[in-house]
């Protein structure tokens, strides 16, 4: 046995994983641990545009109009995923009890609890491949990593996606290491192909993808496949398409082929294909973004790059670098690039950065090693007092809470720094960790929630509720169409040009305007065309998080209803 393969050894259950704990006291602390870093803002943050805006609101439409197979945003079908993750935001507001006018954390349950479920699974997936300590490092790194925490708190696909991802990698891990005369129950099987029905329902064909990439890197690599024979395809698959069938037929019948053309033609096609929504970028962009969005465990990530090299002949090694390498490939070289849509990657990363923490073979740490982890604590440092300088800078203010936190931020990645250059990483790493929660409650918890600018949407409900002449205004945005204005002002706000916002102030009833600065020539000229009078009762400025631009809007009446609310 080589001393890689060795220092992988030693897992099995109800073994010691870290520092005395059992497994299950090791769970109950990756759950602490991951609500620690999440819950900071999950309640307080108002709804996020574009994608959370968008999938909070068509799921609050299919709760209004009591269809459950065609979502809508808006007036137009909202094709562009699956039915899944609609179906989990429309239960976990009817559970709430909050339906139908529930608060956007309502629709953001379900990706928590599908980020814990990644991170626990990530968990039972070190077990198997590694040793107790390596899993429970490796789930760690995932728990307080940036891009877990950012989608644990958006209403939208990716967390839930990722859980359906690590659930297939658990079932794969477990065939992959099992005896070749093990016989390995049915529900193993069942499980894998349910989570590729479910992560279909969810976004389409990226589970199935990443499993498939996997198991063909692992073919390719190793030459062998008796040990997908438990894969039982021939009672798998019927169960796959049990799961995915019945909505695609019900799609089909109530809308035709129209949501197999956007969801498959414009939208997955075309991400391969070009740059949707301007976030088209170079091969090579998701491992630049990789060194940021999964702070703090980046930095060892790095670090064990030559450790997971030497160990590549190690099975466990080996099936880890089968689910990263050809997935991440695909992406890099899909014309579309978002951050997280390497995501899926990430748990495999983890366990790996955490497998060469707990081999002992990174103590003691190279120089250049040392270098990254100080960077890792200097970065967070600086974060925490960027934070503050956006705060006051953006609002005025200068909150002694998130001066507090900044300050604790601080001088834990000090102490972070001091180890990283003077002693080893099991001992830095930790203190990165709690760094990353401290960071994660001032940014979250409360910087964000404090920076009117970024939340526009409810920055026109507020000066709306304060200037309306009636109780319940006719409402109509021009030049500023995200989806957190139908979320925020009502489903039934209309949104049109400035033109549009003359006509619509010159009809019947209670009716209030908001013209952005863009439109407002427009809405003049109409004006002057209609030789119609209003009345500018407010202004609110604030950022576009759509597109990124600064906007002014002016919230308009007419006379005769500002006489009425006088």
């Amino acid at each position: 046995m080589s001393d890689a393969a060795g220092s992988l050894r030693g897992g099995r259950p109800g073994a010691v994983s870290l520092a005395g704990l059992g497994e299950r006291h090791a769970r109950l602390v990756l759950v602490l641990l991951f609500f620690a870093c999440v819950l900071p803002g999950f309640f307080t943050l108002p709804v996020i545009d574009r994608d959370e805006a968008r999938f909070a609101q068509a799921s609050r439409q299919m709760v209004e109009s009591g269809d459950y197979v065609a979502p809508r945003l808006g007036d137009e079908y909202r094709f562009k995923k699956p039915i899944g993750i609609y179906w989990l935001q429309t239960a976990a507001v009817k559970l709430t009890g909050l339906a139908p006018d529930a608060p956007i954390w309502a629709y953001r349950l379900p990706s928590l609890f599908a980020a814990l479920i990644a991170v626990l699974v990530t968990h039972a997936v070190g077990l198997r491949l590694f040793n107790p300590r390596a899993a429970f490092f490796g789930a760690a790194l995932l728990a307080a990593s940036l891009v877990l925490g950012a989608e644990a708190r958006l209403a939208k696909t990716d967390a839930t996606l990722l859980a359906f991802a690590v659930t297939g990698q658990l079932v794969l891990a477990r065939l992959h290491g099992a005896r070749p005369d093990e016989k390995v129950p049915l529900g193993w099987a069942l499980l894998f192909w349910g989570a590729m029905g479910g992560g279909i329902l969810i976004k389409g064909p990226i589970v199935p993808m990443l499993a498939g990439f996997t198991v063909l890197g692992l073919l390719a690599w190793e030459r062998r496949s008796a040990w997908l024979k438990p894969l039982r395809p021939a009672i798998g698959v019927p169960f796959m398409l049990l799961i995915v069938l019945p909505w695609l037929v019900a799609i089909w019948l109530n809308t035709g082929m129209a949501f197999f053309h956007e969801a498959v033609g414009n939208d997955l096609l075309g991400k391969v294909a070009t740059g949707q929504e301007s976030h088209g970028a170079p091969p090579g962009a998701h491992l630049l973004a990789f060194f940021v969005i999964f702070w703090p465990g980046a930095a060892l990530a790095a670090i064990a790059a030559p450790w997971v090299w030497s160990s590549r002949s190690v099975p466990a090694v080996r099936f880890a670098l089968c689910w990263i390498v050809p997935f991440w490939i695909a992406f890099e070289l899909f014309a579309t690039k978002l951050p997280h849509y390497t995501l899926p990657t990430y748990p495999a990363i983890a366990l790996l950065a955490g497998a060469a923490l707990a081999s002992g073979r990174l103590t003691p740490p190279a120089g250049w090693a040392r270098l990254l982890a100080l960077a890792a604590a200097g970065g967070g440092i600086l974060a925490g007092i960027g934070l503050v300088v956006v705060v006051h800078g953006l609002s005025g203010l200068l909150p002694a809470e998130a001066l507090g936190l900044a300050g604790l931020a601080t001088v834990i990645g000090g102490f972070a720094a001091y180890r990283a250059w003077s002693a080893t990483l099991e001992t830095t790493y930790p203190l990165l960790i709690a760094q990353a929660v401290v960071l994660y409650g001032l940014g979250f918890g409360v910087a964000a929630p404090r920076l009117e600018a970024l939340w526009v949407s409810p920055q026109i409900a507020r000066s709306i509720a304060a200037h309306a002449p009636c109780a319940d205004p006719q409402i109509l945005v021009s030049g500023f169409d995200e989806a957190s204005t139908l979320f925020v002002l009502g489903t039934d706000t209309r949104h049109g040009t400035g033109a549009d916002a003359a006509d619509f102030l010159a009809g019947p009833g209670c009716r209030m305007a908001a013209v952005t600065d863009r439109q407002r020539a427009a809405f003049e000229a109409r004006q002057s065309q209609l030789g119609r009078q209003v009345v500018p009762v407010d202004t609110v400025s604030g950022f576009n998080l759509g597109n990124g631009r600064w906007m002014t809007l002016q919230i308009l009446t007419t006379p005769a209803n500002a006489t009425k609310g006088s």
